[in-house]
């Protein structure tokens, strides 16, 4: 069945929620006293983003525009879980080694996906 154009949007917000949450979590994690999350919580975020990139790309959309933005936007996720991925690894480890850079990365792919995901 054909993914209709609403279940699209729903679609590209739930596949960029994950990773935005890994960037906040990355960069309070940056602050000597900043807010830590649960490796509990780490661990979901991973799994969640590479679910809803699945998920993402099995939609079915209708239009041709919709299809290239797809497209787009699964090319531009892969390297996005693969650094949260990367992240996690990072904070596994109390000297957290290489954080900054990470984080930084992933907040610049992340802010690459608005331009990626137009109506």
């Amino acid at each position: 069945a054909t993914t209709p154009p609403a279940a699209f949007v729903d679609g590209v917000r739930e596949l960029v929620r994950p990773a935005e949450r890994m960037g906040v979590i990355a960069t309070a994690a940056l602050a000597p006293a900043g807010a830590q999350a649960s490796p509990v919580e780490v661990d979901g975020l991973v799994s969640d983003a590479a679910r809803e990139l699945r998920e993402f790309g099995a939609l079915r959309p209708g239009a041709p525009a919709l299809v290239a933005e797809q497209a787009r936007l699964v090319r531009a996720m892969q390297p996005i879980v693969l650094q949260m991925r990367r992240i996690r690894s990072i904070l596994r480890d109390d000297a957290r080694p290489g954080l900054p850079a990470a984080t930084s990365a992933l907040l610049e792919s992340l802010g690459g996906i608005p331009s990626a995901a137009q109506p």
